[in-house]
C-alpha cells in the first residue's frame, strides 16, 4: 500500500461530524468549544488571505513552531500554507527543541519563520547573542508576544501573532502591532478591562481573553499590541 492509496481508502472512511474540539484557557476555567468543518474552511480562508497579503508565495520554505495542541489555531495556517504551494518544516516551541529550530534555520533556506516563542529565542540567543545576524535571510516572522517584543528591540522586523482566546490573531508586516482575527467567525469587544470574543454563530458565548494576552511585555517595557480588528467585511478597532 502506498501512501497515494492509503489517503484515498481514508477518503472514503465515514466523516467525523466536527473537525475537532479547541480547548481554551480563560482566566482560571477551561472551555471546550466544538470546531466545524465549516468553521476550519473559513479559518483556512482567512489564514491564505492573511499570508498572501504578507507576500508569503509558493517559493518560500516556512518554519513552522507549534506543539500539536495548538492545532485548533494554527492548523488552519498549515492549511493555508499548502494551499500556497509554500514548503514547510515543522518545529516545536519548547526549549529543548530549540536545536532542531536552529539546525533547520541555518541548513535549509527559510525565508518564513511563523509561531517563534519567547523560550525558543531565548535559546537561540544564548548561543548567537546578533539576532539580526541570526535572522538576516528570513523575509518574514510572525512570533508571539514576547519572541515579538525581544526581536523589535534587537532590530529585526517582525509582526505579532497571539491567542486571543479561541481566536487566532495575526499582524500584518505594514503594521506589526495590529492583531487582525477572522470577522467571519469571531466579533470581538470589550467590557469590564477585557477582551472578550464571541463566536459570531453563537453571541452569547463569550469566552473572556485578559489583557495580558493582547498585552505583551515584560520588565516594564510598553505593550507591543496597541489593538485588534477584525479581517473580516465588517472591521472595527479596538483601542487598547
Amino acid at each position: 500500500m502506498t501512501r497515494r492509496t492509503s489517503m484515498e481508502s481514508a477518503a472514503r472512511l465515514p466523516r467525523s461530524p466536527i473537525y475537532g474540539i479547541g480547548v481554551c484557557r480563560t482566566g482560571d476555567s477551561v472551555v471546550d468549544y466544538a470546531i466545524g468543518w465549516d468553521d476550519l474552511e473559513r479559518d483556512t480562508d482567512w489564514a491564505q488571505h492573511q499570508l498572501l497579503a504578507a507576500g508569503v508565495t509558493d517559493g518560500d520554505h516556512v518554519l513552522m513552531t507549534a506543539p500539536n495542541h495548538e492545532n485548533p489555531w494554527l492548523s488552519p495556517v498549515v492549511r493555508a500554507l499548502r494551499r500556497i504551494g509554500a514548503t514547510y518544516t515543522p518545529a516545536e516551541t519548547y526549549p529543548w527543541d530549540f536545536t532542531r529550530f536552529l539546525s533547520v534555520l541555518d541548513r535549509l533556506p527559510i525565508t518564513v519563520v511563523i509561531g517563534l516563542c519567547g523560550d525558543t529565542l531565548g535559546a537561540v540567543q544564548a548561543q548567537q547573542p546578533d539576532l539580526a545576524a541570526q535572522f538576516r535571510d528570513v523575509r518574514l516572522i510572525w512570533a508571539r508576544p514576547e519572541a515579538h517584543t525581544e526581536l523589535v528591540a534587537a532590530g529585526v522586523n517582525s509582526a505579532l501573532l497571539a491567542f486571543l482566546g479561541p481566536a487566532l490573531g495575526l499582524a500584518r508586516p505594514d503594521d506589526p502591532d495590529v492583531l487582525r482575527v477572522n470577522g467571519a467567525e469571531w466579533a470581538l469587544r470589550e467590557s469590564g478591562g477585557e477582551l472578550l470574543a464571541s463566536a459570531t454563530g453563537a453571541p452569547g458565548a463569550d469566552h473572556r481573553c485578559p489583557d495580558r494576552v493582547v498585552r505583551p511585555g515584560r520588565h516594564g517595557r510598553r505593550h507591543v499590541a496597541r489593538r485588534a480588528v477584525t479581517g473580516g467585511p465588517a472591521q472595527f478597532p479596538i483601542e487598547r
